[in-house]
């Protein structure tokens, strides 16, 4: 079918992939050699800082520990995101072909508009996709303020505060404090703060674009027939026999289907670990968090600050949930789009070719990280649990007290 529309990027999705590039999550597409080895051997170096960045925390935590003081539990979620965090560089490093792969696919010719309804649905999912992104680079700048306004406020009202993590210098001076802050500034800000989100969001566009592309064949499975227009004949025709282009629409539409399936397939290949110790570490964190809300009041500043974590890292699986079903949803209705055409008016070879095609579109496309499926079911199981851990030990504090 020959392309006759475009729809471009939005402009914060462009955004997003020159961040994870400069980031050293991506990798770098140039025709000059040495730039693109350069920048192989940053991705290299990035995944070094990151895992000593956490290799000082996790010291702090070691010497606070065998000197018998309390290991400050934020430190502790703060650990375990750097983990994460380190986890889906490595994963994407590795699998920097199917990363490639799901860019061209995304590209490819197969995926562009072919009408004005495909460009008022792709239109739609761009400005979806730009609003989702502006409000993650909101949320995580003013997270990013409020947290470096936090830690000089601590030093300024506590002299003895300290930066949690090991260095082999002093930091109790300014001088040290500062030198110790901005390379956790360096560190934390950029690499936790954008490329973690950014990398969640890379995941959440996809399955968006996965969608987008199924409403498309939906909308189109179901309008099959109705642009035929029959001739006042003597006998009836099969609108298939009058307009021949019928049968390649179809095959068409089957190829679009089969390369959305495609692009999910090598989603789940290139972001499995990733999102995978994803769902460890967030059940993880909730658990630390939930614990601390168990024995603490529900009016102190420790139970609102426990409590806002708890909705963060909820609202992380479901920015992979929510938009993974969108997919599932989507790729269950192809089968009752086909039957909500005019399928009566196919001929009887036409619609065995749509039997076959819906007896593989019977089974939707589901989003999984190996054997689980990243769908709302997956969300609420996670939100239930939360419940159900907090009642449990809640109910034991109020017990023991």
């Amino acid at each position: 079918m020959a392309e006759s529309f475009k729809v471009k990027t939005s402009r914060m999705d462009i955004i997003r992939h020159k961040v994870l590039v400069w980031a050293g999550i991506y990798k770098l597409h140039t025709k000059r050699y040495y730039l693109g080895v350069c920048h192989d051997l940053y991705r290299v170096f990035v995944i070094v800082m990151l895992i000593l960045v956490n290799i000082q925390h996790i010291i702090y935590i070691y010497l606070r520990a065998i000197r018998g003081e309390d290991v400050p539990w934020d430190i502790v979620l703060l650990v375990i995101t750097m983990i994460n965090l380190i986890i889906k560089v490595v994963t994407i490093n590795i699998h920097s072909k199917q990363i490639d792969e799901i860019h061209d696919l995304i590209k490819a010719p197969m995926f562009d508009p072919t009408c004005t309804e495909d460009e008022t649905i792709l239109k739609k999912n761009e400005k979806q996709i730009n609003l989702l992104l502006k409000t993650v680079y909101i949320n995580v700048t003013v997270l990013n303020i409020s947290y470096n306004i936090y830690t000089i406020g601590q030093r300024v009202k506590d002299a003895s505060a300290v930066i949690p993590a090991y260095y082999p210098f002093d930091t109790n001076p300014w001088s040290g404090y500062l030198l110790a802050f901005l390379f956790e500034w360096a560190n934390l800000s950029f690499w936790c703060g954008y490329g973690l989100a950014l990398i969640d969001c890379s995941v959440a566009c996809y399955y968006t674009r996965a969608s987008t592309q199924l409403k498309i064949v939906n909308y189109h499975l179901e309008h099959m027939f109705d642009d035929v227009k029959g001739q006042i004949q003597k006998h009836f025709q099969y609108k298939d026999l009058l307009d021949r282009t019928l049968n390649h629409k179809f095959i068409y539409y089957v190829q679009r289907y089969q390369n959305v399936h495609r692009l999910i397939d090598t989603v789940n290949i290139a972001f499995n670990g990733g999102t995978a110790f994803q769902f460890f570490s967030v059940t993880a964190c909730l658990s630390f968090c939930i614990y601390k809300m168990s024995y603490t009041d529900i009016f102190s500043v420790e139970f609102q600050f426990a409590s806002t974590l708890v909705l963060y890292y909820q609202l992380q699986n479901f920015l992979y949930c929510y938009f993974g079903n969108l997919v599932e949803n989507e790729s269950d209705l192809v089968c009752t789009s086909m039957y909500f055409s005019d399928w009566p008016s196919a001929s009887p070879r036409f619609r065995r070719q749509m039997l076959i095609a819906m007896a593989r579109w019977a089974r939707p496309i589901t989003p999984r990280v190996s054997i689980v499926p990243v769908t709302m079911a997956t969300f609420e199981a996670t939100v239930r649990l939360s419940y159900t851990l907090y009642t449990v030990l809640k109910s034991r504090s109020m017990t023991m007290n």
